[in-house]
């Protein structure tokens, strides 16, 4: 089964496994963990702790944003083990995706799940906008 580690600053990750849940069902393969300002262990070392009681294999560790102390952190750890997938820019529709796959993810079809991830950023008032311009009563 894929595992999924949500790390995030604050409570984003929680409230994406929450939602997560609410919509597939709980079935005890996703993680979420947190970066606060004043935490007592940091994220890297939360990750490794956990890492460390759900292997190595089949994990998928997504963070909130590209360049951002969580997702630095973590690269190194994504640098010692080469068999990780780390991901920057977490979202329901990727959380939703890669957690319904049955066995392992090949590299294709993971670039896939990728692409329908960053293709569900919709701009609606530009889609109504175009849709009602060219096809007028067509919502």
């Amino acid at each position: 089964m894929n595992k999924i580690i949500l790390a995030s600053h604050g409570e984003f990750s929680q409230g994406l496994k929450q939602t997560a849940s609410m919509i597939i069902g709980d079935e005890g393969n996703i993680f979420a963990l947190s970066a606060f300002r004043d935490e007592d262990e940091p994220i890297k070392n939360q990750v490794e702790r956990l890492l460390q009681t759900i292997g190595y294999e089949d994990v998928y560790i997504l963070t909130d944003i590209f360049g951002g102390s969580v997702n630095n952190d973590l690269l190194t750890i994504q640098q010692e083990h080469p068999e990780l997938h780390l991901f920057a820019g977490m979202n329901l529709p990727l959380v939703i995706s890669i957690a319904t796959q049955a066995g392992k993810i090949e590299s294709n079809q993971l670039a896939a799940i990728l692409e329908e991830s960053r293709q569900g950023m919709i701009d609606c008032k530009q889609l109504l906008t175009t849709k009602i311009n060219i096809g007028g009563d067509d919502l």
